[in-house]
């Protein structure tokens, strides 16, 4: 997606965030998916939740935060899980369920994608973290 640019800045990027309620409003948004994380809403719901218009919310985020809304979702579960796999406190299987991931194999494609091992072998390699 472009970059909204504005003529009279010479074509430079212009903040979506323009004011320190946006601001407020997506950082809302933000805490309210830390909060929500096993059943997020949709980016429907998020915008009418946060008071803000998904424009806003989509690029304001992304602004604010490096990522769109559900990649940024997606890479805090899988930080989440690997903090909690580390800790060995709890089984992989529940770690899954309660990041919100539809399946334990779902779960473990992903974790591998991103860190390059499975969640068995970061659960076994990190003893009493």
């Amino acid at each position: 997606m472009k970059e909204p640019t504005d003529k009279r800045s010479g074509g430079r990027k212009v903040s979506c965030i323009r004011k320190e309620y946006d601001r407020e409003r997506l950082l809302f948004a933000r805490d309210y998916l830390i909060r929500h994380v096993e059943n997020p809403p949709s980016l429907s719901e998020l915008s009418r939740l946060a008071g803000i218009n998904e424009f806003k919310l989509k690029n304001g985020f992304k602004e604010l935060f490096g990522q769109p809304v559900f990649a940024w979702l997606a890479d805090f579960r899988l930080d989440t899980a690997r903090k909690e796999l580390m800790k060995q406190s709890r089984p992989i299987t529940e770690i899954a369920f309660e990041l919100g991931f539809s399946s334990p194999q779902h779960f473990s494609t992903a974790f591998k994608k991103k860190y390059g091992v499975s969640p068995r072998q970061m659960h076994r390699n990190f003893p009493g973290y």
